[in-house]
Formats: structure tokens, C-alpha cells, sequence
């Protein structure tokens, strides 16, 4: 197959490794000539061109800062072009609404949004073990790392983490943990946050986020995000009333724990195997989406389950906003 890479940052880059290791053709799809690739990639400015010498291009994957998410898969839309859209789908709801609207008029099936988390083995684990342990009452999911620790090599300053107008901020860039707090446990009826910069980080974007999710029967997720901790922080806990579940995860380790109603007792009922690499994720994802391409396979998280997450990002900040609890359907 040859497959289109919209952007080459770290995300690009990244991709652009998977898809070459897995034997298909690469071109990028830049938005400026100012800092050619120096990988050997062939590399154009403009969709009409590349497309006019290039011929036909089997699918896209969307790496481009979150703020033109929504006219590349316009673009692509027009040429009929299956994509991979690198999470959060756009940087508002707005955009988003607008997404969906555009795939779902012209029937669009060939697309995926790109949240990796999915093929995380920890988290695979959870969705299958959560029905074993009964009555939720309580989740609480963290995510956070040192914002400067991201991207070694680079400077964080000049990333879109870090810059509002490409779509950055905390809760934009760590939207899986939002996403697969609705994978676990559903939709909320209710929902109160704060986001907000805090730090002397020298950003533009919130670099804090705090929510508390409340559900139909009473049960809470309370979600905390941030680029401060220099400890990478990255897991969570569910209470219910069965036991207690812990896990936690870095690039190379992770683990569940159980503990049961015997005081005192716990399990570890969940391992990451040793030498686990967690670019596994974004291989299945390309592999995921080749099989979208070739018919064989679906979307994992379509922009109706994308939309979702988009409307708990924008409670959160209205809720934050206005000091209240917003439900989605104010929205």
C-alpha cells in the first residue's frame, strides 16, 4: 500500500517508522518547505500536487497539529481517501460536530480515529475483567508527566502541547484517559472540572485538568491530567463492591492488583510481559487500519465515539468556566 502521512512531528515520525517496518510505501504531505525531511521520504506542500504525481494513495494518516485536523479530513473526504486521524479528532467541539456531520452525509465508512490506547494490553484487560468485580462506586484515572520529559530532543516550548492556537493543552493531549473513562464505564449524567495554566512552564495552554464524572446510579470517575509531574504518572483505580482494582503502566512495565473482601489481601491478576514495547499500539493501529482499507476491518473508535469524548472535554471547560455541573446535552 501506498500510505500518506499529514505532518512529520514526533507523532508523524513515529508512524512513518510502523508503516515502513510493515512493508508499505510512505509519501508526507507538509504544510511548509521550511524544514525539509532528511529520512529520504518524498515530501509535498499541496494535496493536488502530490496527488497528480503520486497517482492513487491508498489511505492517510492524519499527524498534523490538532487545529487543521478538520479541513485535512475535509480534503480527504473530497478525494475519497481512507484516514487514520490522530487523536483528539479537532481542538473544540464545534469542529468536531462539524466533522461527523461531513463523514456521516457522504456515508463514510474507511476511518479510524487514532486513540492507541485501545490495544494497550492493561486496559484490555480491564474492559474484560470490570464486569467480574460488580457494583462500580468509584474510579479515579491519572495521567501526568513533566511536559518538558516528553519529547527528548526537542523544545517543549515550541510544540503543540504547548501552544494554543494548534490545539494543545493537557486535556486535548492526554483525551485518552477521557476516552477510555467512557470505554469502561459509559456516558455521565453530570460532569464538573477545572483546567487552567498554573505553572511557570513557558506555554500557552492549560497545563491542569481535574474532573469529576457523576453516572446514572451514583457512581463517580474523577480524572486528573497534567504536564507537571516529574514523575511519569500513568493509571487509576476502580472501587466496587467486590474488590478494589489498582493498575498503573510506563512505556516498558504495568500491572493490575486485585484486592478482594479478605482484609489485607491483594492480587497481581495482570502482568505486562517483559521486553513489552508500547509502539505495539500504534502497530496495530496501522495494522488496524490497513485492514479498513482491504474491507477486512472496523473502526475501533468511530467520530460518534470520538464526538463523545469531544462533549466531556467541552463540559469540563465549561464547567470550569462557569463554576457549575454541565450535562452533555447542554451542549
Amino acid at each position: 500500500m501506498k500510505l500518506l502521512v499529514i505532518g512529520y512531528g514526533s507523532i508523524g515520525k513515529r508512524h512513518v517508522k510502523n508503516i515502513l517496518l510493515s512493508g508499505h510505501e510512505v509519501v508526507l504531505l507538509r504544510h511548509n518547505g521550511n524544514n525539509p525531511n532528511k529520512d529520504g521520504l518524498k515530501e509535498y506542500y499541496s494535496l493536488e500536487t502530490l496527488l497528480s504525481n503520486e497517482g492513487l494513495i491508498d489511505g492517510a494518516v492524519i499527524c498534523s497539529p490538532t487545529a487543521i485536523h478538520l479541513p485535512n479530513v475535509k480534503s480527504l473526504l473530497h478525494e475519497n481517501i481512507p484516514f487514520l486521524l490522530e487523536k483528539p479528532p479537532a481542538s473544540d467541539l464545534e469542529s468536531t460536530l462539524e466533522m461527523a456531520r461531513l463523514i456521516k452525509e457522504k456515508g463514510f465508512r474507511k476511518y479510524d480515529i487514532a486513540f492507541n490506547l485501545r490495544y494497550h494490553p492493561v486496559l484490555q484487560f480491564l474492559k474484560d475483567f470490570i464486569s467480574k468485580i460488580g457494583k462500580i462506586y468509584s474510579a479515579h484515572i491519572y495521567a501526568g508527566y513533566y511536559l518538558p520529559y516528553w519529547r527528548p530532543g526537542t523544545d517543549y516550548r515550541e510544540s503543540a502541547s504547548a501552544t494554543k492556537n494548534l490545539g494543545g493543552g493537557v486535556h486535548l493531549e492526554l483525551a485518552h484517559e477521557i476516552e477510555y473513562s467512557l470505554w469502561l464505564f459509559g456516558i455521565p449524567r453530570f460532569i464538573t472540572g477545572y483546567v487552567n495554566k498554573i505553572s511557570s512552564l513557558e506555554i500557552s495552554t492549560n497545563d491542569i485538568c481535574s474532573a469529576i464524572l457523576e453516572y446514572p446510579n451514583g457512581a463517580i470517575a474523577e480524572i486528573h491530567l497534567d504536564y507537571l509531574s516529574q514523575k511519569y504518572l500513568r493509571g487509576g483505580r476502580i472501587i466496587a463492591d467486590m474488590g478494589t482494582l489498582e493498575w498503573e503502566w510506563n512505556a516498558q512495565a504495568g500491572k493490575v492488583l486485585y484486592y478482594g473482601l479478605k482484609k489485607g489481601t491483594s492480587e497481581e491478576i495482570f502482568v505486562l510481559h517483559p521486553g513489552y514495547d508500547f509502539n505495539s499500539t500504534y502497530k496495530e493501529e496501522i495494522e488496524n487500519f490497513t485492514g479498513i482499507i482491504r474491507g477486512t476491518k472496523k473502526s475501533i473508535v468511530t467520530i460518534d465515539t470520538a464526538l463523545n469524548t469531544m462533549k466531556v472535554i467541552g463540559a469540563i471547560e465549561r464547567a470550569a468556566q462557569e463554576k457549575t455541573w454541565v450535562t452533555l446535552n447542554e451542549l
